[in-house]
């Protein structure tokens, strides 16, 4: 199976705010902007609009550079990651799991545990079907996330 979109501790990244949604507002804002001729007046009238023209582009295109979890995306101090790197697999399947690290992940990500547990149950391919079919009704992870925690 293809585990771009799966992070080391079970989440999928296509369910990540920076990826189902900030490159859709990004983009959109973008196009009101220049429709409204932002892009060729906003510097004289802003100084540093064009630093912000420029994140607001990278911020459109985020669900297309973001790197995932594998590709570096996250935390730089999570101790998952290499836990599971050394151990060769998603969480989900380890003998430990749910370890410590995930269960203070689990602390802002209320459904990390059972959606680990769902994984197993159902084996990783028709965990990515579910998840691509969460994708498609406008959910992230966000929408139910424990900010404070």
């Amino acid at each position: 199976p293809d585990l771009t979109y799966v992070t080391y501790c079970g989440l999928y990244c296509r369910l990540c705010g920076n990826i189902a949604r900030t490159p859709k507002q990004a983009q959109a804002l973008r196009d009101s902007m220049r429709k409204d001729g932002w892009e060729n007046w906003g510097e004289s009238a802003h100084p540093g609009f064009g630093e912000f023209w420029r994140i607001l582009a990278l911020l459109a295109a985020s669900d297309e550079t973001c790197p995932g979890c594998r590709g570096g995306c996250g935390f730089p101090g999570c101790k998952i990651r290499p836990c599971a790197q050394e151990r060769g697999e998603v969480c989900p399947f380890c003998d430990d799991f749910p370890c410590e690290h995930i269960e203070g992940l689990a602390r802002r990500y209320p459904n990390l545990i059972s959606d680990g547990v769902r994984m197993r149950e159902v084996g990783l391919e028709a965990w990515l079907e579910e998840q691509e079919a969460r994708c498609a009704t406008g959910f992230a992870y966000l929408d139910i996330r424990h900010p404070d925690r």
